[in-house]
């Protein structure tokens, strides 16, 4: 297929660094057919049409690596929720699609649904992000997310649900270690045994997928760590008594095991602004601020020991709403990151760590043109990426 569209911009962040000068991008259909100076690009293709964005930053589209499609992000609590009709939650994932790709976003990992949903084909899944799905994740019987279907008693029963997600479809499977945002769960307490995460874990690398893990308590990363988890949601590293207990220790055998922690700084902030709306009391704000605060360090201290952390806003889940995931890079600044390392986890990093950079993550030619073009310099500060101009998926305009 012959060049077909230019898109011409200010400049270029290809992935992993900023270009010089202004940029052009020949579209070939879906792929990127040649990357370069806006001059030269230009003038190679005659009579294309071209989208220009004069000023403005182009990017590889976004990629969010933590969402719960399914779910409003309206302040909805889990039980209500999950409890709607395949058709509510159906819709209300397209909707929280078409948000995260006027925000910039090209690709979501959505980490905890119905089985139901691995089956769910959109109306027009061209004009929509990418999507990964999980299905149901992993858990303790009465377990955080359990109304999704995916209750363990043994390792035994661990294994045969991370089949059964995957007989369904599922493109990578979720465990939930320790209590979290369910009702009659306890965040910092274990709901499952090494032995249970590692027979989840086992049968996803026995089929060439990614295992990540729900894990708040110091002990549950451990286990999940061990266990072989490509992944750890969230980074809450907390005690027993469910108290501030950061561990280098265990950041140590994460890096040495190579496990990868999601960001999902944003769930605790929304409470904050919750709060100078009125909308919450007193001492929920100040406890969620100082969780904030203390999760906005971590991922600081992560950085600083060497961890791996991927950009995530866990979007759906009670407060957190789609199409603000340039707030959660915000937060990532906060931790100490620069502005130009943020933007890299968030397109290139992420499409490495979900092991789909051979198709998206970068601006290269033979790559999918999945682009996003921001008004101002990212690179510079990350809170341009709030100024979403256009999204591209496949070269195909969707936002």
């Amino acid at each position: 297929m012959p060049v077909d569209r230019l898109v011409h911009a200010g400049q270029v962040f290809d992935g992993e660094q900023l270009g010089a000068g202004e940029a052009a991008v020949a579209l070939d259909g879906h792929t990127i057919a040649e990357v370069g100076a806006a001059h030269e690009v230009l003038q190679r293709w005659p009579g294309i049409p071209v989208d220009h964005y004069p000023g403005a930053t182009l990017s590889p589209g976004l990629i969010d690596s933590h969402v719960h499609l399914t779910m409003p992000g309206d302040g909805t609590a889990y039980e209500p929720a999950v409890n709607r009709a395949a058709e509510a939650r159906f819709a209300q994932a397209a909707a929280n699609l078409r948000a995260h790709a006027a925000g910039g976003v090209t690709t979501v990992r959505d980490l905890g649904s119905h089985p139901d949903f691995l089956s769910w084909l959109p109306a027009e899944p061209a004009d929509l992000p990418r999507l990964i799905r999980y299905g149901m994740p992993v858990t303790g019987v009465g377990g955080h997310m359990h109304l999704f279907g995916g209750d363990a008693a043994d390792a035994e029963q661990a294994a045969a649900i991370a089949r059964r997600n995957i007989a369904l479809g599922a493109e990578g499977i979720k465990i939930a270690a320790t209590g979290g945002g369910t009702e009659g769960t306890i965040p910092h307490h274990e709901t499952l045994t090494e032995d249970q995460i590692r027979a989840a874990v086992s049968v996803a690398h026995e089929h060439g997928l990614l295992a990540t893990t729900h894990a708040l308590s110091n002990e549950s990363i451990r286990r999940a760590i061990v266990s072989g988890s490509d992944g750890i949601e969230h980074i809450a590293f907390l005690g027993p008594d469910g108290s501030a207990a950061f561990d280098e220790k265990l950041v140590a055998l994460a890096v040495e095991h190579g496990t990868t922690f999601g960001s999902t700084l944003g769930c605790n902030f929304h409470y904050v602004e919750l709060a100078e709306q009125g909308e919450v009391s007193d001492h929920e704000v100040d406890e969620q601020r100082e969780r904030t605060d203390y999760y906005v360090h971590n991922a600081g201290r992560l950085r600083a020991l060497g961890g791996r952390i991927a950009p995530a806003s866990d979007a759906g889940w009670k407060h957190t709403a789609f199409g603000d995931f340039s707030t959660e890079l915000g937060l990532l600044s906060l931790s100490g990151y620069s502005a130009t390392e943020i933007l890299t986890l968030a397109t290139s990093g992420n499409a490495t760590y979900l092991r789909i950079d051979h198709e998206v993550g970068y601006i290269r030619p033979g790559h999918r043109a999945d682009l996003a073009l921001f008004d101002g310099d990212p690179t510079e500060d990350i809170r341009a990426t709030r100024n979403v101009l256009a999204t591209y998926r496949d070269g195909r305009r969707i936002a």
